[in-house]
């Protein structure tokens, strides 16, 4: 039997236990609720972060200026992408030979909306005479669309004159190649080839160039998935009746710029 005398103390030591276990479950509950707080905070924190980098990652498109709504609309199947002799996309050829052109950013844009053997849709001004376009927007068979947006008195890409190893071209000429302006600059091919001779040589080898006739041309160029391009040096229906052409790219007579001689005016006196 235990003694009167010692139950104070077991209440005490009851008393104290209980304290503890309830500190201890207090402590526990605290913890549990700073972790589960640093936890919402941490994953609220990492969202926001993994959020912020997808919604920069997403520019605004730049509205055209003008209403296109009004220009004439062509469309086609495109044959081809008409090259620089740099490998730019410079317009597009359709299989009905119409002659679509595009300034540089529209003509870079071109092959992410549309290939070849597929429908386009072209919104810009046809030529009066020449089977031409002048291209402000271009809508491919998936619906995207691209607009002329250069922002006016921007610097107008210049390609500078092709360097690299000769690439020949043989074949029987398609059509005359024309500009944005409607001058012969050269011819396209039938094997979808570019052969550019700029408009001096054009009009001077005009009877070389006619639709039908067989060409051989070599000159600096590209050739490669989209296609070949070159400007030609040498010309002639065949190989052994080509002929020497001044290069459509090559830079006028003269010193370089910034070289020694550049700025000299040639018949002017010397300065003492």
């Amino acid at each position: 039997m235990t003694s009167p005398a010692g139950q104070p103390d077991q209440d005490r030591r009851k008393t104290g236990t209980c304290m503890d276990i309830h500190r201890r479950s207090s402590c526990r509950l605290l913890a549990g609720v700073l972790v589960a707080g640093s936890l919402v905070a941490g994953g609220a924190h990492a969202a926001t972060k993994s959020a912020t980098p997808a919604a920069a990652a997403a520019p605004a498109q730049v509205a055209p200026v003008f209403d296109m709504a009004p220009l004439p609309v062509t469309t086609g199947q495109l044959a081809q992408f008409i090259l620089t002799s740099t490998g730019q996309v410079s317009g597009l050829l359709l299989a009905d030979g119409t002659q679509v052109f595009c300034p540089r950013e529209l003509g870079d844009s071109l092959p992410a909306i549309v290939r070849p053997g597929e429908q386009v849709s072209i919104s810009g001004l046809k030529g009066a005479a020449r089977p031409i376009v002048r291209a402000y927007a271009v809508t491919g068979p998936r619906g995207r669309r691209i607009a002329d947006v250069r922002v006016e008195g921007a610097a107008i890409p210049y390609d500078s004159p092709s360097i690299g190893p000769d690439v020949p071209v043989d074949g029987i000429i398609l059509a005359p190649l024309y500009d944005m302006q409607g001058k012969v600059q050269g011819v396209i091919m039938r094997d979808h080839s570019i052969v550019y001779v700029g408009e001096t040589n054009a009009a001077r080898l005009a009877g070389w160039l006619k639709p039908g006739a067989t060409l051989h041309a070599i000159g600096t160029g590209v050739s490669g998935e989209r296609g070949t391009a070159i400007n030609a040096r040498e010309i002639g229906p065949d190989v052994n009746q080509a002929i020497h052409v001044e290069p459509a790219d090559a830079p006028p007579p003269g010193a370089f710029p910034g070289s020694a001689g550049y700025d000299v005016i040639p018949g002017a006196a010397s300065a003492e």
